[in-house]
């Protein structure tokens, strides 16, 4: 399955969109956007950093994709967190999905958990080699 940029949709396919409409509307301060883009990335960096973390799997080059796989979690996830933002109280079925939302993260750092293989994967070497004498190249020099 090919990794995925999540979106509005997504959020409207796993609650009523009339929720998601209140959440991305309700409660702004004055000339404040809708928050629901920033949410959005930050569930999807955590779960990259998950997966990062364990090794097994490149990350896709595209840095606000997810693997399909995990959609409708980073969904549920994103939900909760602008609730929380509204000042709603999670239900004991959103308490018990925040519980294993967590569980799958570190199933995740720990290669547990079946993640698909990008179609364009990162090069998982942070480091350019033709930077010499910066972040652990063989010849130091003095910055």
């Amino acid at each position: 399955m090919p990794w995925i940029t999540l979106t509005i949709d997504d959020l409207n396919d796993a609650r009523a969109g009339a929720l998601v409409t209140a959440m991305r509307t309700k409660a702004l301060a004055e000339g404040q956007s809708d928050p629901s883009p920033r949410v959005i990335q930050m569930v999807v960096d955590e779960i990259r950093r998950c997966i990062a973390f364990a090794q097994q799997t490149p990350l896709e080059t595209d840095p606000t994709t997810i693997p399909q796989g995990l959609r409708e979690m980073a969904a549920q996830k994103i939900i909760r967190v602008m609730k929380a933002r509204l000042l709603q109280a999670l239900t004991d079925d959103e308490k018990t999905a925040e519980q294993l939302y967590q569980k799958r993260l570190e199933q995740l750092t720990r290669a547990e958990w079946p993640v698909d293989k990008p179609a364009t994967p990162l090069d998982p070497s942070p480091v350019n080699a033709s930077l010499t004498g910066y972040f652990g190249s063989d010849t130091k020099q003095p910055l």
